[in-house]
C-alpha cells in the first residue's frame, strides 16, 4: 500500500490530480471514503469537525490531517456520484444479531478474517486524537491507511460480485443439444 499522509492542500491537489487520471481510465470508477472526526467537539450544540479525511483508490492512499490543514483544497469539493455507505447497503449474515455493524464487520466477512480485529488497542483514547496537531502517530496513520484501503476493497469486492451475479441472469444459459 502506498500512503500519502499530508496536511498540506497542495499534496493534497496533486494525489487527487493523479487519482482523477487512473479513475479516467478506468472501467469501474471505485473511491474508498472514510472520516474520523475532533471527537471533543461532538456535542448537541457543537457540531462534528473532520479531522482526517481517507481516501483510496487501488493500493494507493491518502490520510488528509484536514483539521490542521494548511489551506483550504478546492479540488476536494468535487461533486460526489454514486455515494453508498457499505455499512448500510451490505450486512454481514453470519451476525444478524447485531443492530449495527462497523466496517471492521463487513472487511472481515468480505475480505480477510483479520480486519476483525482492526480496532484492538484502538480505543476511545485513541479515537480522540485525531485532531491532535501533525504528525499523527504511526498506530493512527496505519489505521487510517487500513480503514480507507478496507472501505475500497469492501465496495470493489461487492461490485465484482454483483457484475458477476447480474451477468448471470442477464445471459442466461443458452439450451445445448446432447451430443450422446
Amino acid at each position: 500500500m502506498k500512503v500519502l499522509y499530508t496536511n498540506m492542500a497542495s499534496s493534497v491537489e496533486s494525489w487527487l490530480v493523479k487519482a482523477e487520471g487512473v479513475l479516467d481510465a478506468s472501467a469501474r470508477k471505485i473511491v474508498g471514503l472514510d472520516v474520523e472526526y475532533d471527537k471533543s467537539r461532538d456535542s448537541y450544540f457543537r457540531k462534528k469537525k473532520a479531522a482526517v479525511i481517507q481516501l483510496c483508490y487501488g493500493k494507493d492512499v491518502l490520510v488528509y490531517h484536514i483539521y490542521h490543514a494548511d489551506e483550504e483544497c478546492p479540488k476536494l469539493r468535487l461533486p460526489v456520484h454514486n455515494l453508498k455507505d457499505i455499512q448500510q447497503i451490505w450486512r454481514d449474515p453470519e451476525k444478524s444479531w447485531k443492530r449495527t455493524q462497523g466496517l471492521k464487520d463487513v472487511a472481515a466477512a468480505i475480505i480477510d478474517p483479520y480486519y476483525e480485529q482492526m480496532k484492538d488497542g484502538f480505543g476511545n483514547t485513541e479515537h480522540n486524537m485525531w485532531a491532535n496537531a501533525p504528525p499523527l502517530p504511526e498506530k493512527h496513520l496505519e489505521y487510517a491507511a487500513r480503514d480507507a484501503y478496507a472501505t475500497y476493497e469492501v465496495y470493489r469486492r461487492l461490485d465484482v460480485y454483483e457484475r458477476g451475479f447480474f451477468s448471470l441472469y442477464k445471459h442466461s444459459e443458452k439450451k445445448r443439444s446432447r451430443d450422446w
